[in-house]
């Protein structure tokens, strides 16, 4: 009997330490989410360029800049801080949003059937998705009309781009749209068509969102040569957006299927710390970026899953999840104190680093994840 305890008692001991390590969820409350996301807004903000442009990355070791930049990040920052003004009404959030929207439009191609962000001559569907998906953003927290012929204009190039199967090819060049299909364009492109139909119900954007859906659910990894599933954060925001009248039950189970992938994804970053057997086994706690994607993804689905029936049994699962993100994230995430202690403590504070570098996509998702879980904290500290 005491060798089979002893093997029962060191056998689980491998288990917990070595396949199931135990997570890490430090509380957290929404008053700190929510200076975890101003703090993320300020580096934002003060590594914006008078032309809009974002400081795109920095590393602190190297005390480097990254000069380079990618209109797509940039487009997904802009929706970030939209979003950032619509849930904690920040000024500054909405003034450099807006200021990011001035510097698409120095590019922007007038195609007479349709308007486009043209930067360098080709017209891409992802930065085009992600600022539509911010106006769209903007336009609801506002109600300010400024945009709508702009929001209609882009819409119109992304339904061009739209094939019969619901895909999307990834750009447009030279007369006709390129034969080639993105990582992330098409399920970006699926979403803001899903804002439209918020924003303009009725004029058949959220049927073209939904035929896009219906193909990333079901065909999308097989023709685009994947060998599993993509697990796509911007479908999780689809699905969440569409009304209720378009929701299928291939949609629901799709969303269920995703809020699966995040959850595990997001358990198995609360079981990193960095640090001795755990290094070995877990390796670095996740890029930013990487982790903010499953933060939103799973928060866009819980919006969703509060007011679908077919989805109601996932809802304490997925706030355990969010609240937990959030609680490693803000202990992430650098202060004036940490950053003081560097060569440029502006670009440090307020950012999320991997092994010594940040990129302005890594404080947008992690920003719009952090987002996603104020009410989750709210109505817990309500109860």
């Amino acid at each position: 009997m005491a060798v089979h305890l002893s093997v029962l008692v060191v056998g689980a001991a491998v288990i917990r330490v070595g396949v199931v390590p135990a997570e890490v969820c430090p509380a957290v409350t929404v008053d700190q989410v929510q200076s975890a996301s101003e703090a993320a807004i300020d580096w934002l903000v003060l590594g914006q360029e008078p032309s809009g442009r974002f400081t795109y990355g920095y590393h602190r070791g190297e005390d480097r800049v990254n000069t380079g930049y990618n209109e797509a990040r940039h487009g997904g920052v802009v929706m970030s801080l939209f979003q950032a003004h619509a849930v904690l009404g920040s000024d500054a959030a909405l003034a450099a949003a807006d200021l990011g929207v001035a510097f698409a439009m120095v590019d922007i191609l007038d195609h007479g059937d349709w308007v486009a962000w043209a930067p360098g001559g080709t017209v891409p569907v992802g930065p085009n998705s992600l600022l539509l998906a911010g106006l769209a953003v903007r336009r609801v927290d506002t109600g300010n009309p400024v945009h709508d012929d702009l929001m209609r204009g882009i819409g119109r190039f992304l339904l061009g781009q739209q094939q019969s199967d619901g895909s999307i090819f990834d750009s447009w060049r030279s007369g006709a749209p390129v034969p080639a299909y993105g990582l992330y364009s098409t399920g970006e492109a699926a979403w803001s068509l899903a804002l439209l139909e918020r924003v303009f119900p009725g004029e058949g954007w959220g049927e073209a969102a939904g035929l896009t859906l219906d193909y990333m659910a079901t065909r999308r990894d097989r023709v685009e040569g994947r060998l599993s599933r993509l697990p796509d954060h911007w479908a999780a925001y689809t699905v969440a957006e569409l009304p209720p009248r378009l929701l299928t039950p291939l949609r629901i189970e799709y969303a269920r299927d995703l809020a699966g992938f995040f959850g595990m994804r997001l358990r198995f970053e609360a079981q990193r710390r960095g640090d001795g057997i755990n290094l070995a086994l877990r390796w670095f706690p996740g890029p930013p970026a990487g982790v903010g994607t499953s933060a939103e993804g799973i928060g866009a689905l819980r919006r969703l899953a509060v007011t679908e029936p077919a989805l109601t049994d996932l809802v304490a699962n997925i706030d355990d999840r969010i609240v937990c993100t959030a609680g490693f994230m803000v202990r992430r995430q650098e202060t004036a104190a940490s950053a003081a202690a560097w060569p440029r403590p502006e670009l440090v504070a307020g950012a999320w680093f991997y092994r010594g570098y940040t990129q302005m996509d890594d404080e947008q998702h992690v920003l719009s994840g952090l987002l996603s879980a104020i009410p989750v904290l709210e109505s817990e500290e309500s109860e």
